[in-house]
């Protein structure tokens, strides 16, 4: 049987899909970020409507809406995501959303444990020889080896990409649903001056040949637009950015002196605007790797001068990074963070940074992110046996190999001035500075 035979017998609606091959107790992988959700919000309302029971899902942030805030679900649904959003956060309000922690380095044997008996995932349509692609998505392969039936939502929108295990015949999948022609984008927020003055400290030390990790948001976009003067850098990192499209496109970045998969950029997955997609369309300078592979910190420190720059919500006068939560109420998640500083660690010449404004804006007043200890019930991200560079707009300090009474006076020199005498009459208190 030809496979355009094939694919239109198994072309379905969302709802047939669902009513035929998803059935109560079953394990559901969603994936994350541009979601199959014309799919996923016939399971979440037929569990709603007591029609579907036991169902849980499983995924990464969702940038799409699925269905989560009903009160209803938690009564048939849970979902268990590995990475928190906005449609995260909401759901757990309905106790139905609650978070599992894992390192991305082991998604893979984390979908070795759940074995999902559904996969729900958007593909692009197939090419000429029957291949519907995952797009940039280093969450699904796992997912996909190890569960027993695919659900593919074809999305016209989704780039397709160079990668392991990115390409699914159609004898390999079990419905497809045309139904879905847009893609989750992020905007660059404007740059400030303290995200350029934060960024100026780590362009320093960054040289050329380097190969960079970015994660999410201004700081990383600051350093990432910051490096266009630098040369050949290379790419290793959990997510490919606008900036580094925007280094890639001027010849900033070559990949000319990587020491592990030279000459062409690595990441697990993609999360920009209309021009980065299109950029890595079919591109085969850009290859994705699952993220058991593109987290590996065996793989990462295989490449010299691996730089990796990440954020925090806040950090104690030990070096204690939190990165996810605020207290005990759960923000985000670790997402590559430790991966990489792990693997920048054991890097030749390697080095990773934790950046953040020293301050942040709450319903109770400005209030520091340097702080004596962590609030209370709040995520420890990076240990402090693991951070290195803390960067604010008031410096940089190293804190390897520091003992805790140094780390705490280099710390409260980064913090804003209003906050300092207190944090060091809190670290006397504490027993840190003696």
């Amino acid at each position: 049987m030809d496979w355009e035979k094939l694919y239109n017998e198994r072309t379905l609606t969302a709802k047939q899909a669902v009513d035929e091959l998803v059935k109560n107790g079953d394990s559901i992988f969603i994936g994350g970020l541009t979601v199959a959700d014309e799919c996923i919000k016939e399971i979440t309302k037929k569990a709603a409507d007591g029609n579907l029971s036991d169902i849980k899902l499983y995924g990464n942030k969702i940038s799409l809406d699925i269905g989560l805030e009903d009160e209803r679900l938690k009564n048939n649904l849970r979902y268990y995501s590995f990475f928190y959003g906005s449609f995260e956060r909401n759901g757990a309000k309905y106790q139905n959303t609650t978070l599992t922690p894992i390192y991305l380095s082991m998604f893979g044997k984390y979908m070795e444990y759940i074995k999902p008996d559904v996969a729900v995932v958007p593909m692009t349509s197939p090419d000429e020889n029957g291949y519907c692609n995952i797009g940039p998505m280093g969450f699904i392969p796992a997912a996909l080896s190890n569960c027993k039936t695919i659900i593919a939502q074809i999305n016209t929108a989704l780039p397709s990409v160079f990668g392991s295990n990115h390409d699914y015949h159609v004898k390999d999948i079990a419905a497809f649903v045309p139904c879905q022609n847009h893609i989750a984008e992020i905007e660059s927020a404007p740059l400030t001056k303290t995200d350029e003055k934060i960024a100026s400290y780590i362009l320093e030390r960054i040289p050329d040949g380097a190969c960079i990790q970015l994660g999410i948001g201004s700081m990383a976009n600051a350093v990432g637009f910051g490096l266009k003067d630098k040369k050949h850098l290379g790419v290793h990192s959990e997510m490919y950015t606008e900036s580094m499209a925007t280094l890639q496109e001027m010849g900033v970045i070559d990949n000319s002196q990587k020491t592990f998969m030279k000459g062409r950029s690595v990441s697990g997955f993609c999360f920009g605007n209309k021009n980065t997609y299109n950029y890595i369309n079919k591109n085969p300078k850009i290859y994705f790797l699952p993220y058991e592979y593109s987290n590996d910190v065996r793989l990462i420190s295989q490449n010299d001068n691996m730089i990796s720059v990440n954020s925090a919500m806040s950090v104690d006068l030990t070096g204690q990074v939190c990165a996810e939560s605020i207290g005990s109420r759960q923000f985000s998640a670790s997402g590559g963070q430790v991966d990489f500083i792990r693997g920048a660690s054991m890097s030749k010449g390697g080095k990773s940074f934790i950046a953040f404004s020293s301050t942040v804006k709450t319903k109770d007043g400005i209030q520091s992110r340097i702080t004596p200890t962590l609030l209370n019930g709040a995520a420890v991200t990076t240990s402090k046996y693991e951070v290195q560079y803390i960067v604010t707009e008031y410096g940089i300090a190293d804190l390897k190999f520091k003992d805790i009474p140094t780390r705490a006076k280099m710390l409260i020199n980064l913090a804003h001035p209003d906050f300092r005498d207190e944090l060091m009459f809190e670290a006397k208190k504490l027993g840190y500075i003696y």
